[in-house]
């Protein structure tokens, strides 16, 4: 019974199976020494996910000493104490569903590449909750880093050869859509920021399907290592192929968030020489090294984040009653007012701590190998201080500093794939910083509601109706936008009311070209970070941005 509640929880995710142990694990060997596995849980978990004592017994049976345990969850989420594995773990944690700081993936892999090139016997265990999404990011961002394609057998794997020839045949017959996915494809067009685009742009690839495999491989592409980490943490029944069936099936990937595959292009950039000039550092961007000291100028570049738009479906009338009756349930259990006009759209932007991106920074900085971006430098202080304890990830990690309110609705033309569909663009602003300050001062303010990513307090939607009102009927004050550093991280919620549609993450020097005064990112639905309900109707997120030159 436990081991099939199991299963049931590991849902498409392959599991380890050890005869001589007997044991059964939600675990995955993606090289020889590159381990993803589910958290290793204790008391009433331990029957859904895997136990603790299960993890422990595996890893030494198999590895004695020569393992190193990567665990990637705050501790507001889950938490063991290093002992359990006998003090041989490292903490990068970061919130579930969500793209980590930047410099966590160069962290990661020069830690990772550090203890595992000791020894050919040593192993690295990357875990997180599901041991999918954030393991799965970090596995794919070290081996990208490596100067050579990892070895493609694996203790009892589950013979990679034939699932790379299964990818690459479904690549191959997938270069021809049908008419179901330009049906999908007239809704809401693929940006060229896309994850699918970015083969035009030289990081995705593979091996040519008439070539062996070489003995000594090129350094891996960005589809490469996306394809391997998918062959062997998802099931074999969870690649779809197109030829298993008439209507192509969405294929379940082992990193599967749109915003999480985002940051593995941005690494894959800085380690091609090809990310935003002066990005850490990084002046000579031909090779990718800093050529010198650096820069802190160049750090301080600034972006003012003009305007926010998106492209929706009109909702039907039950769609709309819905969102405005969540909405007052939400207000009302509040503060027991119930207000009208609680159906309009805005955004919120929200970072990571700036003090802890600032000491991350600084370690990736002090432990970077001059050779290699990927490589810790010989005799590099370790960076184990940042998390020894629950300083940075005890409470909420990623801190809201701003929001935009919607300005205009405009009606478009009906969509292309149904005439019958009106289509609506909403367009964000910014709201004056004067009106915020309020807000911060309200009496509902001491109340602030942060027990969930989608909770807002009701003051703040107050302000939120009334400053999009005042912006309709003067546009032209609020345009000057919100400024943010423009190599850091940034986060957008859309929300309607009180009802959360969606977010993304995105870093704005890599969409904006140091020589152009402004640009734009449109992303489309199938690019957004669970376009859940209502988000579904969206049909693409348009993001525009300039730089601050004065500033």
């Amino acid at each position: 019974m436990t081991e099939f509640v199991r299963r049931l929880v590991s849902g498409g995710k392959a599991r380890f199976r050890d005869p001589d142990l007997d044991l059964e694990l939600d675990l995955a060997y993606v090289t020889d020494q590159v381990i993803v596995m589910g958290f290793p849980s204790a008391g009433l978990e331990g029957f859904y996910r895997n136990r603790r004592e299960d993890a422990q017994r595996f890893l030494t049976s198999r590895h004695g000493k020569d393992f190193w345990v990567f665990n990637f969850c705050p501790t507001r989420e889950n938490f063991y104490d290093k002992s359990v594995f006998e003090g041989r773990v490292s903490r990068y944690p970061f919130p579930d569903h969500h793209a980590p700081p930047l410099a966590i993936l160069s962290l990661v892999s020069r830690e990772m590449h550090a203890w595992l090139a000791g020894s050919k016997d040593r192993v690295a265990i990357l875990h997180c909750k599901a041991g999918k999404g954030r393991s799965g990011t970090l596995a794919c961002a070290y081996l990208l880093s490596l100067d050579t394609f990892p070895p493609l057998s694996s203790p009892e794997s589950s013979n990679f050869a034939k699932d790379w020839v299964a990818i690459r045949v479904d690549d191959c017959m997938q270069v021809i859509p049908d008419d179901a996915t330009h049906e999908e494809l007239g809704e809401g067009a693929v940006s060229p920021t896309s994850e699918s685009a970015i083969g035009d742009e030289g990081f995705l690839g593979a091996p040519e399907e008439n070539q062996n495999i070489p003995c000594k491989p090129p350094a891996p592409v960005l589809q490469q290592v996306l394809d391997l980490h998918t062959s062997r943490r998802m099931k074999a029944s969870s690649i779809v192929t197109k030829t298993s069936s008439s209507r192509p099936r969405k294929e379940k990937s082992g990193v599967s968030i749109p915003s999480q595959r985002r940051w593995l292009l941005y690494w894959s950039r800085l380690l091609a020489g090809q990310g935003p000039p002066g990005m850490w550092g990084l002046s000579d961007m031909q090779s990718g090294l800093v050529n010198g000291s650096y820069s802190p100028s160049m750090s301080l570049r600034k972006v003012r984040i003009t305007e926010v738009s998106l492209r929706m479906r009109e909702l039907s009338g039950i769609k709309t009653s819905l969102v405005r009756a969540a909405s007052l349930l939400i207000d009302r259990g509040r503060d027991g007012l119930m207000r009208p006009g609680n159906d309009r759209v805005w955004a919120s932007l929200a970072r990571y701590d700036d003090e802890l991106v600032g000491a991350l920074e600084s370690w990736e900085q002090r432990t970077r190998d001059t050779a290699k971006l990927g490589r810790r430098k010989q005799s590099s202080e370790s960076v184990d201080d940042i998390f020894s304890n629950d300083k940075w990830d005890k409470k909420k990690m990623v801190q809201t500093f701003g929001r935009m309110g919607e300005a205009q609705k405009l009606a478009l033309e009906p969509n292309s794939s149904d005439e019958n569909t009106k289509v609506h663009r909403y367009i964000l602003h910014s709201l004056p910083e004067e009106r915020w300050m309020k807000v911060r001062e309200a009496p509902y303010q001491a109340e602030e509601v942060h027990n969930s990513e989608t909770s807002v307090t009701s003051s703040e939607m107050t302000s939120i109706r009334s400053q999009a009102e005042s912006a309709e009927r003067n546009v032209s004050r609020i345009r000057s936008g919100i400024v943010v550093d423009s190599d850091r991280e940034l986060r957008i919620k859309l929300y309607m009311g009180q009802v959360l549609m969606t977010w993304m993450w995105l870093i704005p020097s890599f969409h904006i070209a140091s020589e152009m005064p402004s640009s734009s990112v449109v992303l489309a639905r199938n690019e957004l970070d669970f376009p859940i309900g209502i988000g579904r109707d969206i049909l693409d997120v348009e993001v525009k941005m300039e730089w601050c030159r004065d500033e």
